[in-house]
């Protein structure tokens, strides 16, 4: 790409990764910036999750700080390519969202990615440009992909699944080439991606086939004894039928007594032939809801089958019982049925049917041969000879076959045709990831329906008007068959069957805490729920079938392997090889690395198996919650040094406890994690757990604290304090009745607050002086916040003569040290400013020593504070700064907020408008994203700052925060 007199943007991807602006090379950056970028084009406008990109970059070992590093390398990339974009612009290439980021190159002046599939298409169709575009693409096949990417990032299979695009064109161009007489223009850049691709029988296949038309016979018979012993000497394999046949054709001795024939002229390709052959199809499913995501895929998997490609067989029409695959399967075969008139066969394989063992492939064969009308005499011929034979028979056939239910890859490796034109459609609860990488299947997973195609399946079976009359029922039966075909058609049956029953009675029914599972079951194993996912279950090894089990004690959304093998109490690495296989049969799904989930109805029916089987799962339970509060803890030491230290028991022996390097990987437990703990402590119950109870609950505080969610931390607390209150440690409930009290009286619920206090104000001189003085201290900060500052100013002073008196561990130092601020807090909002200094600057020292960082960030603020109200703006700026800095280091963006609300106040007490606005906008966004219901009222005084200064700037009480 010489981009010489060229305009505009273009990408290169083949060679070196490019990128050119008007004829100008772009300086991209250091090499994981180059391995972002090439991601991002590779997914070919895909959006990439942040994990994603993680992975790809970094591989399975990131360092803590790899989430950072990829939003840095992504706003350069950003400034990159348009360097003149304003800021919190959105742009016209690079977009972020909620679940990743995308690059859109449709705009591109040039993109060899895209070019590599339109010179391909050209090739293959013939016509008066096929001669220029196979030397355009000739000259693109030369060039490696990504030359100079890290090798361990072009193993991997989203940068792997374009060189195996690059492979296919070569396959597919040569062929077409060696067809029109022209095979010399393309042989030696094919032969060049072979070099790279020592296994591809159909690419090699392809050389030999244009090294025999050219009359290099000697030359083709060595390549096919190369690529033969390469097979057995390093697979064990030997040469598939496509080579075999290029091998044939080489041996063959050409004609040389008749005249060559004149090429003749392109014309239109015939339309296709009436169907004729043997058809056994079923018929298609009645109501049948369309899935176009999926068929889309499989019809343009029927480009492959030009004369002569290679057998296309698609093997990942694979999913979870009841997903709706043989439906999919069958509805699909119908409508392509036209491109295959010599048959279409369909077989089931009985892969998992509960009444009949899987169908033995020679058997398999013989029904396929009775179907092809062959002979079938010889009922004693082995395996690989009644193989051979299927294949002979639909040797030159352009045929459809339908391999449903299968086990596994071996069932259906000796039933794949070895002719081009036909094509092998397999369905399988298994993945089949054999078939895929041994025989080149095409992967095509079935999920769960969208919501939209979900109620499209219950409108189709109860009609539009029975849904609009209940549409709140219609919601619940929707969200409790979770998108699964199987059950919405049991539940429409149910009522359409029913005269009585109603959709609201169904609803019921499905509801959680009942048995849904006994809802969606009929007496016909076929369509019983529960019958459906016992054949899955049922062909799981003993230790999978236990990881099974034992999941359904997670409450999800997600499930983390660390908190999976916490379950099972077994390593990591065992439980990873254990969800792989559950994986493999659908019984689970892995969404991101190490991250899995498991469908509401699959989680109900390893609950029923659970409760039946002898696995200790008090134990298990009691290993998660552990997980969950060490975890957690661990997480508080990374993010803070501020929080109440959990004195937690030894976690029981199997648990598996993270480790966390830094703020940010703590951070992202959290935020990975903290759905999943909330749910948690809602649904387990029992006397066993009250202690383990209490851990979780009050270890994950520190993150409700630190993003603002008072009603997520008002509900934890009411969890910790229902589980203490029953076993009767005292301090416990004292701490737990103390965080209540302060997070009522950050959302204004000052009368509740105060009922948590006054009990615990009368009980003072009983308690020990570490509890005295939590309770002067958070009694202060509830004062503060009541606005009742001279209170607030002698209940901290007390806790500070109670804490110096304590002694000097770094823990206790902490206190003194937020304590010292929290009473220069309270002198600057009682106009005392220079003694708010004195008491401040004394805590500094003692929080930077402690590494305190989210103390030492509200210490300044207050200092800021300070010298704001003694008209000080310039140094209150610079003490808001590095409050600010302070709190960034330590992930907390509420109180980030905070200080950005007092730094605007100085912005605009020196007249400095656009700063004041800019800061505000800041602290609103924050606030948006944390999903907090101030950042309208930040908004709008930004929207009332004036375009000119007033003469002077009135003093106002600043908005009083979380203290530390």
């Amino acid at each position: 790409m010489n981009g010489q007199g060229q305009t505009g943007v273009r990408f290169q991807v083949f060679g070196e990764l490019l990128v050119q602006r008007d004829g100008t090379p772009l300086e991209v950056g250091p090499p994981h910036r180059h391995t972002v970028l090439a991601a991002l084009l590779v997914a070919r406008g895909r959006t990439l999750g942040t994990s994603e990109l993680v992975d790809l970059v970094w591989g399975e070992d990131p360092p803590s700080t790899a989430v950072n590093q990829l939003h840095r390398h992504i706003g350069n990339l950003r400034r990159l390519l348009e360097p003149d974009l304003p800021a919190r612009a959105g742009g016209r290439w690079l977009f972020s969202g909620p679940s990743g980021y995308r690059l859109d190159t449709s705009a591109a002046a040039g993109n060899d990615l895209a070019l590599l599939g339109d010179l391909s298409a050209r090739v293959r169709a013939g016509g008066p440009d096929a001669p220029a575009a196979r030397r355009e693409l000739a000259e693109l096949l030369r060039r490696p992909l990504l030359a100079g990417l890290d090798p361990a990032a072009l193993a991997r299979p989203h940068f792997a699944a374009v060189e195996r695009a690059r492979i296919t064109a070569a396959t597919e161009a040569m062929t077409a080439a060696t067809a029109a007489g022209d095979a010399a223009s393309l042989l030696a850049a094919v032969r060049e991606v072979a070099r790279n691709a020592p296994f591809d029988e159909p690419l090699h296949a392809a050389v030999i086939c244009a090294l025999t038309s050219l009359g290099r016979r000697a030359e083709a018979l060595s390549v096919f004894d190369a690529v033969r012993r390469r097979l057995a000497g390093e697979l064990g394999v030997g040469p598939s039928a496509v080579l075999r046949a290029a091998h044939q054709e080489a041996l063959r001795e050409p004609d040389t007594t008749a005249p060559a024939a004149p090429a003749a002229p392109a014309v239109p390709a015939p339309a296709p032939p009436p169907t004729t052959g043997p058809d056994n199809l079923p018929l298609p499913v009645a109501g049948y809801t369309e899935r176009p995501d999926i068929t889309d895929v499989l019809t343009s998997a029927l480009d492959r089958l030009g004369d002569p490609a290679a057998t296309v067989v698609i093997t990942a029409l694979a999913g979870m019982g009841g997903v709706g695959k043989t439906a999919l399967a069958v509805h699909w075969a119908h409508r392509v049925a036209e491109r295959f008139p010599d048959g279409r066969l369909y077989l089931n394989l009985r892969g998992f049917d509960p009444g009949s063992p899987p169908l033995d492939p020679a058997e398999a064969l013989t029904m396929l041969l009775v179907a092809l009308g062959e002979p079938t005499e010889n009922t004693h011929e082995d395996l690989p000879l009644r193989a051979a034979r299927f294949r002979a028979a639909v040797a030159g056939r352009r045929l459809l076959l339908v391999l449903d239910n299968a086990r596994d890859a071996d069932q259906v490796r000796w039933l794949l045709p070895g002719s081009p034109g036909c094509l092998a459609l397999v369905t399988s609860r298994n993945r089949m990831s054999s078939l895929v990488v041994r025989d080149g299947a095409l992967a095509v997973p079935v999920d769960r329906l969208s919501p939209a195609q979900a109620r499209e399946l219950l409108a189709t079976r109860l009609g539009p008007d029975r849904l609009a009359a209940e549409p709140e029922a219609v919601e619940a039966v929707l969200a409790a068959c979770g998108g699964l075909p199987l059950a919405l058609s049991i539940a429409a049956a149910r009522v359409a069957l029913g005269p009585r029953l109603t959709l609201t009675d169904v609803a019921a029914e499905l509801a959680p805490g009942g048995d849904r599972l006994a809802a969606l079951g009929l007496d016909d194993p076929d369509t019983d729920l529960r019958a459906v996912f016992a054949w899955s279950y049922q062909a799981l090894a003993p230790d999978a079938a236990r990881l099974f089990r034992l999941l359904a004690l997670h409450p999800g959304p997600e499930i983390s392997l660390a908190s999976a093998a916490s379950a099972a109490g077994l390593s990591p690495d065992r439980v990873r090889a254990l969800a792989r296989d559950l994986c493999e049969a659908n019984m689970l799904a892995e969404h991101a690395r190490d991250r899995y989930a498991l469908h509401d109805l699959l989680r109900a029916y390893a609950a029923d198996l659970a409760a039946e089987a002898d696995d200790d799962r008090p134990a298990a339970l009691g290993r998660l919650l552990d997980h969950y509060a060490h975890a957690a803890a661990a997480a508080n030491d990374a993010v803070s040094t501020r929080h109440e230290h959990v004195a937690l028991e030894p976690a029981l022996p199997g648990t598996v406890v993270p480790a966390f390097d830094d703020r940010a990987a703590g951070m992202a437990w959290y935020a990975a994690e903290y759905r999943t703990i909330l749910t948690l402590l809602r649904s387990v119950a029992g006397e066993e757990q009250l202690r383990r109870i209490w851990s979780v609950a009050f270890a994950c505080r520190l993150y409700t604290s630190q993003q603002g969610w008072a009603r997520d931390e008002i509900e934890i607390l009411h969890i910790a304090l229902g589980a203490p209150a029953r076993l009767g440690p005292r301090d416990e409930v004292v701490m737990g009745r103390l965080g209540l009290a302060r997070v009522y009286a950050q959302s204004g619920h000052h009368a509740r607050a105060d009922a948590q206090l006054l009990t615990l104000l009368d009980e003072l001189p009983t308690l020990p002086d570490k509890l005295q003085a939590a309770v002067q201290r958070s009694t202060g900060w509830v004062r503060g916040r009541q606005g009742r500052h001279r209170e607030a100013l002698r209940h901290a002073q007390q806790a500070l003569a109670l804490y110096r008196a304590l002694g000097s561990d770094d823990h206790n130092e902490n206190n003194v040290a937020r304590e010292l601020n929290a009473v220069g807090w309270y002198h600057t909002l009682l106009g005392e400013h220079e003694e708010a200094i004195r008491h401040c600057e004394q805590a500094l020292p003692i929080l930077r020593t402690n590494g305190n960082r989210r103390g030492e960030a509200a210490t300044w603020d207050s200092i800021g504070h300070a010298h704001h109200h003694l008209g000080r703006h310039h140094r209150a700026l610079e003490c808001y700064a590095q409050a600010l800095d302070g709190y960034r280091d330590a992930a907390d963006e509420y109180n980030q907020t905070e200080v950005l609300d007092h730094l605007a106040d100085s912005h605009l007490a020196l007249g400095r408008h656009a700063e004041a606005r800019a800061a505000w906008h800041r602290a609103a966004d924050l606030l948006t994203a944390l999903g907090h219901p101030d950042a309208e009222a930040l908004r709008a005084k930004a929207a009332a700052v004036p375009d000119r200064a007033p003469s002077r700037h009135p003093d106002r009480p600043a908005a009083e925060h979380l203290r530390p």
